[in-house]
């Protein structure tokens, strides 16, 4: 068994807050629950971004990846992964972003977008609790890696059969421009969904 290192709940999983800059671990308890911090990231180009009640409209496009290996592999994800040691969750995000598609974020322009938790009961080794963020692109070129090939998505036109099962109950959501805050749990098969709470 690897090494665990806990830490306090992550304030945007805690309080519905922007997240905490003090990095608290690769792991966290909630409710006597452990789950691995992850953080996903929603980068968009094009379309009005000043108005978040028109981003579902026009050309606005979001990017998303297809998992080519690794956790979901074959499935269409957002950019994203593991917190890795005491890197703070916005750190997480650039350097995922980086890796995944090339593309470098600025930090100060990085936006808190919520969380959510992820509950695996039949494998609790892929519970996941993950701080979203969001983060215009402009007109950055997104480059294909090893684990993930990237593409953009009209807001529109998301390839939901292609997706994760809960993704229909959160994301749309997020490509309103609203802030997640959303708890989900999966069932024994770890494809289909029993529940999802969505705040």
């Amino acid at each position: 068994m690897r090494p665990r290192t806990r830490g306090p709940l992550p304030e945007a999983v805690a309080s519905g807050q922007e997240a905490d800059p003090a990095p608290a671990g690769e792991w966290v308890s909630i409710d006597g629950v452990e789950y691995r911090r992850v953080v996903l990231c929603f980068l968009f180009r094009g379309g009005d971004d000043s108005g978040a009640a028109d981003r579902i409209h026009g050309d606005r496009q979001v990017l998303l990846g297809l998992k080519r290996t690794g956790f979901g592999t074959g499935r269409v994800v957002a950019l994203g992964g593991k917190i890795d040691g005491a890197e703070t969750d916005l750190d997480a995000a650039v350097r995922e972003v980086a890796e995944e598609s090339g593309i470098g974020l600025v930090p100060a322009e990085v936006r808190a977008a919520g969380s959510i938790t992820w509950q695996f009961p039949a494998r609790p080794a892929w519970n996941m609790a993950a701080s979203l963020f969001t983060a215009e692109a402009g007109n950055a070129t997104a480059v294909a890696c090893e684990e993930i090939e990237p593409r953009w998505y009209g807001v529109d036109a998301i390839p939901w059969q292609d997706m994760w099962q809960d993704a229909p109950h959160w994301v749309p959501g997020l490509l309103a421009g609203r802030p997640v805050h959303a708890t989900v749990v999966m069932s024994d098969d770890n494809e289909s969904v029993t529940g999802v709470v969505v705040d």
